[in-house]
């Protein structure tokens, strides 16, 4: 009989197939009522906009595997899972957050009628910025704190800090709803897992998908694919892209230029800003 491996859902390409198909929008639906200040109603007629996983390619390094819905209103909303804050994290996510804000501007359209965007970060380990379990960043007047517009939204949640907490520590059962879902998500240990589903049945449901994954060698491979490739984008970013540009990329380094510049593309950075952390030429970059 095959041995199950442990799953952590902060591996992406787990995190995907249990949030991010259309047999678990109930899954999902649960997930986002305890982020989002948004009427379940609202919620619960969410659309899957990227449902494909074009798992042939996962060995070539794709970039982040990230859930993209839109809501019964219209918000867009992108999701991603992340094992590790790296230093550019804040400047990253707003940078995705535009580019979908941008996506839905429409020649001669009024300004007023492109849509709410949302990006949700769930952070393994290493926020720095507080201890909050739940981060929500808005557009607010400094001093008043009166909202400019409330089309930007930009929720961190930090796995980290869920891992300590207790239920009895949160405020309200929305809170304690949304613990015991990062407690889910954070784990790999089908123990601890087993015991949280035990309190919600769209739990449960995630948690038999899990099973039914931990089972499968290819399910196994494609994890393990995607596990590589986190820590060799980790440690391409903090040897070649942290280094470059608190110290300067050393003259012998070219291979590590080449190799932090191919992950910044696979991150959809912009190729001015790939050509200034690495010294590289717009030609270079562009053969990769």
């Amino acid at each position: 009989m095959t041995q199950p491996f442990k799953i952590t859902l902060r591996n992406d390409y787990a995190f995907k197939r249990v949030f991010g198909v259309e047999e678990n929008k109930d899954v999902l639906q649960d997930l986002l009522e305890c982020i989002l200040d948004i009427p379940p109603e609202t919620i619960a007629g969410l659309e899957l906009l990227d449902k494909e996983f074009h798992k042939e390619l996962l060995s070539e390094k794709l970039g982040v595997l990230d859930i993209k819905l839109r809501l019964k209103d219209g918000t867009f909303v992108d999701i991603e899972i992340q094992n590790r804050w790296h230093f550019d994290f804040p400047e990253r996510t707003l940078y995705y957050w535009s580019k979908m804000y941008n996506e839905g501007v429409k020649q001669g359209q009024d300004y007023t009628k492109l849509p709410k965007c949302i990006t949700i970060n769930l952070i393994g380990e290493g926020f720095n910025k507080n201890k909050r379990l739940h981060n929500k960043y808005v557009i607010l007047e400094q001093d008043t704190k009166e909202p400019l517009v409330s089309k930007l939204e930009i929720h961190i949640l930090n796995l980290e800090k869920a891992r300590l907490l207790k239920e009895g520590q949160c405020k309200d059962n929305k809170t304690k709803r949304l613990l015991n879902w990062l407690k889910f998500i954070e784990t790999d240990n089908p123990e601890v897992r087993k015991m949280l589903a035990e309190t919600s049945k769209v739990m449960a449901k995630a948690n038999d998908k899990i099973i039914v994954m931990e089972m499968s060698p290819k399910e196994k491979w494609l994890y393990d694919s995607r596990m590589k490739y986190e820590n060799d984008r980790a440690s391409c970013i903090s040897e070649g892209y942290r280094e470059g540009v608190a110290q300067g990329i050393s003259q012998g380094a070219y291979q590590n230029k080449l190799e932090t510049a191919k992950m910044m593309k696979l991150e959809a950075f912009d190729i001015n800003m790939i050509t200034k952390m690495t010294g590289l030429s717009i030609e270079e970059i562009e053969a990769l």
